[in-house]
């Protein structure tokens, strides 16, 4: 389900610990929603495992999971999320009468359940350590390597390159990517889909499938630029919602550059970020309103009043999500960063502009958004 985009990771887990855990927990996620008994134990249930979803992509990386340490603490997952799914479905159609006979039993139920979940919860920092470890040696080897084999201005870029690419993809909990990887999806970024103030975005396709767009600086980089799309990618790597294109990741290609200067704001040279997100396949709805028109086909949003209110429903569902939850304000809502899904299903994109309730009220935010 688009919504909890850490489902997605669950490949790695699921060939490790036997189970597929991004699907038992997508299944908990609905069976709560419609449970009829016990809704707040089981909507509370149901946040827990959310928790564990949005933890998954720490878990991606087959070095750290072949660790002894790392596999252990995580043996039984896949029971304790099957425990969790049968607890949750039993509160679906149950008489009242049932319940109330079985509800000292339910309770030390979801109590266990909670506590167990709780202690796998408690593993994540310890994965994250161990990551970090591991990161830190590659960079370790590489300037130990450095200083055997003399200066060497390439070796440096590298490493810059590297110490960026593993802060982002860390800091964010993003998949990584390589520049020759985008090179082959995009076909040398060959199909140009859209163009903004800061940049191009480009469609391609991944060895496993997967359809994305990927939003680039290009002849436009600048420090300028840089800021606005790490700044998209600070705030869209935390969302998730049915209505917002959901970010894969992120790739930094490296420019000349001090090792120091990935975190000054002052320097004019920076390496490129690259932003991977999913491809929307019906475009935006800009393109519906304004593009060229088509007898033989007819866009759907231009045929169907039905289909611009729930397009209108799910773009406000966006902005409400935004507002009450991320608690940021997107400040360019148009046609044109209103995506439409292969379902018809409408996305709210680019984020470079946002900024949360506290900057809006310590400051003077200037008015932004660009033309349609």
């Amino acid at each position: 389900m688009a919504l909890w985009g850490g489902l997605g990771q669950a490949a790695t887990v699921a060939q490790l610990v036997g189970a597929d855990v991004g699907g038992l927990i997508s299944n908990i996620i609905q069976a709560a929603a419609t449970a009829r008994q016990n809704k707040k134990e089981c909507e509370q249930l149901a946040r827990r495992v959310l928790m564990i979803a949005d933890l998954l992509p720490h878990l991606q990386d087959p070095e750290v999971m072949r660790r002894p340490e790392v596999r252990r603490p995580l043996t039984g997952i896949d029971d304790t999320l099957r425990e969790a799914h049968e607890l949750v479905t039993s509160c679906q159609g149950k008489s009242a009468a049932y319940q109330f006979v079985m509800a000292g039993r339910l309770a030390d139920r979801f109590r266990d359940v909670h506590s167990r979940i709780d202690s796998y919860l408690l593993v994540f920092p310890f994965i994250s350590h161990i990551d970090i470890t591991r990161r830190l040696d590659r960079i370790y080897n590489i300037l130990l390597s450095n200083d055997t084999a003399g200066p060497s201005s390439s070796a440096g870029s590298q490493l810059d390159v590297l110490v960026s690419q593993e802060v982002l993809v860390h800091r964010y909990g993003v998949e990584k990517f390589t520049l020759k990887e985008l090179v082959v999806a995009t076909n040398n970024f060959a199909q140009e889909i859209g163009r903004g103030s800061f940049g191009r975005v480009h469609k391609g396709v991944l060895p496993d499938g997967r359809e994305v767009a990927v939003k680039s600086l290009g002849k436009a980089s600048s420090r300028h630029g840089w800021q606005y799309l790490l700044r998209e990618l600070d705030f869209v790597s935390c969302l998730r919602h049915k209505h917002i294109v959901h970010l894969f990741g992120c790739c930094v290609v490296g420019q000349k550059k001090s090792l120091l200067s990935f975190w000054r704001k002052n320097v004019e040279k920076q390496e490129e970020l690259l932003l991977v997100y999913e491809y929307m396949k019906n475009g935006s709805l800009h393109d519906h309103l304004h593009g060229p028109s088509s007898s033989s086909s007819p866009s759907p949003v231009m045929a169907s009043w039905k289909m611009r209110i729930e397009i209108l429903l799910g773009v406000s569902r966006a902005i409400e999500y935004l507002h009450d939850y991320a608690g940021v304000i997107h400040r360019d809502i148009k046609l044109s960063n209103i995506l439409v899904d292969s379902s018809w299903v409408p996305r709210l994109t680019d984020l470079g502009a946002v900024v949360n309730w506290d900057e809006a009220k310590r400051s003077n935010i200037h008015v932004m958004g660009t033309a349609a």
